[in-house]
């Protein structure tokens, strides 16, 4: 049984609409001068592994340079806290999740959102499928594994279905989800398209049931620059460079995952050691987090209305204060798609 199977699921998206994006730059006559190419600097959140397959991919492919922006793409890791970087302007865009930004700016940055990545965020509660944790309510009396990072969500989403943190024993645990293959606890707070795949590759079956549907709509992976990036027109010109070419490379990732990995554990994530066996599982299993039927329809990175809304919800129930209508700007995303 595959890890994903009592997952709900969402409906298959077509890709067609983002694999079109912004071919109509290449038709401009040849007696008007050419856009200039400017630069432009991307930090990701995390390793490059396939987690980040659509910004190399779309590196690889030179999609960036269609687009008129010339990228430096800076992997991060464990220890890389995105949101100083840009705000600082040491990175131009960087990538990280809804409600972090959301707090830095609570803080005093002044951090936009332009682009939403993962649309189902992947924050997900794993069990043994031989004792399993099928819904939030089952997690009353039971052990919880948590990073001590993910406390507050998991908090917030609990409240929020009413039922009462303290009833639920947390088990203090790193991202490893061998605690939970050991007794240690009953279920495993862990993303969807990573410690199950690693659970699946040791024989270990599993089930998982997403945050999401209970409430915890918070994009990650999103797009996110500071404000006077977006109002300086030499800035604004690469910060939609590179949404607009982050929206081809996902769509060539996501039509072949296998490919993308093979890509990622060869190229970019050389010196990883990636398991090509382990990222190709975990690549598949993005698909359905990234592509979905807002996107199918709006184009990849897209961020709805009703989207923005939910987004806005999640962050007022985690206590987060300030103009969260702010946050999120789709002027980006609204030129990309009239050009």
């Amino acid at each position: 049984m595959s890890p994903l199977s009592r997952t709900r699921r969402l409906a298959a998206p077509s890709l067609l609409v983002a694999a079109a994006v912004a071919l109509s730059a290449c038709s401009e006559s040849s007696s008007e001068p050419e856009a200039q190419t400017v630069e432009g600097s991307l930090q990701l959140g995390w390793i490059a592994n396939v987690e980040n397959m659509g910004p190399y991919v779309a590196d690889r492919d030179g999609n960036f340079t269609d687009h008129g922006v010339d990228v430096t793409i800076t992997p991060g890791g464990p220890s890389v806290t995105v949101e100083p970087l840009v705000q600082s302007g040491r990175a131009l865009v960087g990538l990280s999740s809804t409600d972090v930004i959301a707090r830095a700016n609570a803080e005093g940055a002044d951090l936009v959102i332009v682009g939403a990545t993962l649309q189902v965020n992947p924050t997900s509660i794993m069990s043994l499928a031989e004792s399993p944790v099928e819904t939030l309510g089952d997690l009353v009396g039971k052990r919880l594994c948590i990073q001590t990072s993910g406390v507050s969500v998991m908090d917030g989403v609990l409240e929020q279905n009413g039922i009462d943190p303290a009833d639920v024993e947390y088990v203090t645990a790193e991202f490893d989800p061998s605690p939970l293959v050991t007794g240690d606890c009953d279920a495993f707070v862990s993303l969807l398209n990573n410690q199950p795949v690693t659970l699946q590759l040791q024989g270990v079956e599993t089930e998982s049931f997403t945050l999401n549907e209970y409430g915890y709509e918070a994009w990650g992976n999103v797009v996110f620059t500071t404000r006077a990036a977006l109002e300086d027109d030499a800035t604004r010109q690469a910060v939609r460079g590179i949404v607009a070419g982050l929206q081809d490379g996902w769509a060539t990732a996501l039509a072949d995952t296998d490919g993308a990995a093979e890509y990622m554990v060869e190229g970019p994530g050389a010196s990883q050691n990636l398991d090509l066996e382990q990222q190709e599982l975990a690549a598949a299993a993005f698909v359905e987090l990234i592509a979905t039927p807002d996107t199918d329809e709006a184009g990849l990175l897209a961020m709805t209305d009703e989207g923005i809304a939910a987004n806005i919800a999640t962050l007022e129930e985690q206590g987060i204060e300030g103009d969260l209508d702010a946050l999120f700007d789709t002027s980006i995303l609204d030129e990309i798609a009239q050009s």
